[in-house]
């Protein structure tokens, strides 16, 4: 089965680009570092760093938990860049169609699952938090009542998420404009939210406070400090493909991904840790405090930065989400870009408007799968790409059935699920993600990087050893190919 487009319909072909079921040519690919960058930071910021820094307040003080924040993202980063850039960058592709060459044509369906349950897991958060601090905001002008929060909170979150919708039903190119905007305007926000907590509370208090709740090792409360962020940062494994392959090339994608995805997370993760060691009751959350510490004239605008940041992160999930959503060939030509972006945001409404409070008290559950899905994926592709050589195949990524390069079994590459499952079998032992228990070496190993080694050691030996002949047909598939696409 062809999943494509005919080359005499110039509109169906364009729409097909751009909505994610067909790659993007080079003409198409119309970001540059700039845009790419301010999309990336408009991602990037957003109130998940405030509770990633609070659960890192428990193990860690401010000077170490600055150090293990940043170390682990930038390691949870470069994972998802090595696993992602290089194929999707080069053909103009998202992540799902970048994990067809290892999991199969059917098989990178679980990618997808993984990648809709994290972009609604966060946009989730997101869009709770946003409603939080709005109704704060009139709280704390005496608009409405106190007692009216749990009414409130899911209306102003489910407007919110009407709101996202409706800057993205104007296309993708609506992502680029308000992301740019966004990304400058909450970055000087962010600065503003750390000037008032060191004034109002005082830089000695913060650097003197203790960790909330650490463990009797110090080695552990590092690691598990760097772990966390690293497994944070491999939830940007669906967004890096969604995003670059805008680009016209890796080397113009690498650093707005690695300095606008990798280093706001660790940079603006330290309001959320600093706030919870000096202020322990907020758990890094800025709604509970910064309207306390500043008044109304200091708190508003910091508020104003949570519902900015938010929605520029929500734009970008959404996208995400439908680009996903254009993976499935019954999808393809059949859903208009609106519904696209409806469906994949539509989720994040009923979990807001109607189980907000219970999600959000349990959100560790839902942050407890990254690393151990995200890791061994990562894995999985670094071993394909940069050990086994194997270049990927376009046609292949986009033409399905028997006699296809990734048809593998009915769909599937038994190999690389395989590798998946031995990943996470090294994740779940070295780390309960749901309890934090650890077996040894996960003090001086972490987690997250175990599981990637692993799943890609067990794929590539299983590969070269039990599939040569899968190799062999892929790589003449691909050798036969243009080496970017026209």
């Amino acid at each position: 089965m062809v999943v494509g487009v005919s080359g005499d319909n110039g509109g169906l072909e364009a729409r097909a680009s751009a909505e994610g079921w067909w790659p993007l040519t080079q003409g198409e690919r119309n970001w540059g570092t700039v845009a790419l960058m301010g999309v990336s930071v408009s991602a990037a910021v957003a109130t998940w760093v405030f509770i990633i820094g609070g659960t890192v307040a428990f193990y860690l003080d401010a000077v170490a938990g600055s150090m293990a924040m940043i170390a682990g993202s930038l390691v949870g980063i470069l994972l998802v860049v090595l696993a992602v850039l290089p194929v999707a960058s080069r053909f103009g592709i998202d992540s799902i169609a970048a994990l067809r060459p290892q999991m199969g044509n059917r098989g990178a369906y679980f990618g997808l699952v993984l990648m809709t349950l994290s972009v609604v897991g966060w946009n989730s958060v997101l869009m709770i938090f946003l409603g939080r601090a709005s109704v704060e905001i009139l709280v704390s002008l005496g608009l409405v009542a106190d007692g009216s929060r749990g009414l409130l909170v899911p209306l102003f979150s489910v407007a919110s998420i009407v709101g996202v919708w409706f800057v993205l039903r104007r296309g993708p190119e609506a992502m680029q404009k308000t992301g740019t905007a966004v990304a400058a305007v909450v970055t000087l926000l962010g600065v503003f939210i750390v000037v008032l907590l060191v004034k109002e509370v005082g830089w000695s208090t913060i650097m003197d406070a203790e960790p909330l709740a650490p463990s009797s090792s110090k080695l552990y409360n590092y690691t598990t400090g760097f772990e966390m962020l690293a497994a944070i940062n491999l939830a940007w494994w669906p967004y890096v493909g969604g995003l670059v392959r805008s680009t016209s090339g890796a080397r113009k994608a690498l650093w707005p991904v690695v300095i606008g995805l990798g280093l706001p997370v660790s940079a603006l993760s330290l309001i959320g840790l600093f706030a919870a060691l000096a202020v322990p009751e907020s758990g890094g959350d800025p709604t509970k405090f910064l309207i306390e510490l500043g008044g109304v004239s200091a708190g508003v605008p910091a508020l104003a930065f949570i519902i900015l940041a938010n929605f520029g992160t929500a734009l970008v999930g959404t996208y995400i989400a439908a680009l996903g959503l254009a993976q499935v060939p019954s999808f393809q030509g059949r859903l208009s870009w609106n519904l696209s972006t409806a469906l994949g945001i539509l989720p994040v409404a009923v979990v807001a408007g109607l189980f907000g409070s219970q999600f959000f008290d349990n959100i560790g559950v839902f942050l407890a799968f990254l690393g151990v899905t995200f890791a061994p994926i990562c894995g999985i592709q670094i071993a394909d790409y940069y050990v086994l050589k194997r270049r990927p195949s376009l046609r292949g990524m986009f033409i399905h059935g028997p006699g296809t390069p990734y048809h593998y079994w009915r769909g599937f590459n038994p190999v690389g699920i395989v590798g998946l499952l031995a990943g996470v079998a090294t994740y779940m032992y070295l780390l309960n993600p749901l309890t934090y228990e650890s077996n040894p070496p996960y003090e001086y190993v972490s987690a997250t990087l175990p599981a990637a080694f692993v799943a890609g050691l067990v794929y590539a030996v299983l590969m070269k050893w039990v599939m040569p002949s899968e190799r062999t047909a892929v790589k003449d598939a691909s050798a036969a190919e243009p080496s970017v696409v026209d």
